[in-house]
């Protein structure tokens, strides 16, 4: 398997955008739909370039098989993010939606970045919280979307979040032991109960 992996391959689903004005707009405030969907766009594209080269620079310092591990991490990863933000964006209605789903896009994308530079300098965080009262909170949450979400998105993104969290947290072991496992598994469990709290939203 190549060393590297496209993590920006996501069809837009605005189409070409072009800003308003002939010149660029200020992505600060962006004042019409054009230029909103050309900011939200652009804050995408700088997001996916940052990450790819944060990740081409950390898979090129790792042995074989944690290379291996990291290429099925970050697999993962973009089958989570894509399910995430779909459900996410799920139940709200207009042409606002597109956008919000690649803002949702942009946002996982930078908190994977972060992971990845941590990588970089071989830092994995200590987490103090309780695992299993996460999971509670996290079940719960679930649950409570089923009574008014729609459960094949729901489930689809649980589905693809728990690979993810499970082959993020071998590699990051590989690095730090067994306490690097069980610390992932706390992060990306708080992780995901933020997530799903702005998917309330």
């Amino acid at each position: 398997m190549a060393s590297w992996v496209a993590v920006g391959a996501i069809a837009l689903l605005l189409g070409p955008v072009q800003p308003a004005q002939s010149q660029r707009p200020t992505c600060s405030r962006p004042d019409t739909p054009e230029n909103m969907a050309f900011c939200v766009n652009e804050a995408f594209t700088a997001a996916d370039a940052e990450l790819n080269w944060m990740y081409n620079e950390v898979i090129s310092n790792l042995s074989e098989p944690r290379r291996e591990l990291l290429i099925d991490a970050q697999l993962d990863w973009i089958n989570y993010r894509d399910a995430a933000c779909e459900f996410e964006v799920s139940g709200r209605l207009g042409s606002i939606v597109p956008l919000l789903e690649i803002t949702c896009q942009t946002r996982l994308t930078n908190v994977r970045t972060e992971e990845l530079t941590a990588y970089q300098y071989n830092y994995y965080p200590n987490h103090r919280q309780d695992l299993a009262s996460l999971e509670r909170q996290h079940r719960s949450i679930v649950n409570n979307f089923r009574a008014y979400r729609s459960t094949a998105l729901l489930d689809a993104s649980e589905r693809t979040w728990q690979q993810y969290r499970d082959t993020v947290c071998r590699f990051e072991r590989t690095g730090g032991g067994n306490a690097a496992w069980e610390n992932c598994r706390i992060r990306l469990t708080q992780q995901r109960i933020s997530d799903l709290n702005l998917s309330a939203r």
